[in-house]
């Protein structure tokens, strides 16, 4: 089962984004504005791969919102921030911007508050 979920994603998204954590991507903290990219490319992929974008919405709008549990910001002020430093090491660095631009596109709606939080 997991070799053919594997398969889909590979075919989904590209063997080389199948991994976003093995991207060399920087820690949402080290990012300018904060943005969580590794977590949103991850999200991305569940989406295109699996169609989990409702999952994707509630997980990616939580980001900014939900706490520790849920670091880092959305892209939403992508356009405000030069993100080329922090993916100086990122092998699809020229890639990132606009997937997350696609990913905020796919998963944006109104900020999620975590169950204890009344959500």
């Amino acid at each position: 089962i997991v070799g053919c979920l594997d398969a889909e994603l590979i075919e989904a998204v590209g063997k080389d984004l199948a991994d976003p954590f093995s991207l060399h991507l920087p820690a949402w903290h080290d990012t300018p504005g904060d943005i969580n990219i590794p977590q949103i490319l991850w999200l991305r992929n569940l989406g295109v791969a699996y169609d989990m974008v409702e999952y994707g919405k509630m997980r990616y709008n939580l980001l900014g919102s939900g706490g520790h549990w849920f670091p880092g910001n959305t892209a939403e002020k992508l356009e405000e921030v030069d993100l080329s430093a922090a993916l100086a090491d990122c092998p699809v660095a020229d890639r990132v911007p606009g997937l997350l631009r696609e990913a905020h596109e796919m998963f944006k709606s109104e900020p999620v508050k975590r169950l204890s939080e009344g959500g």
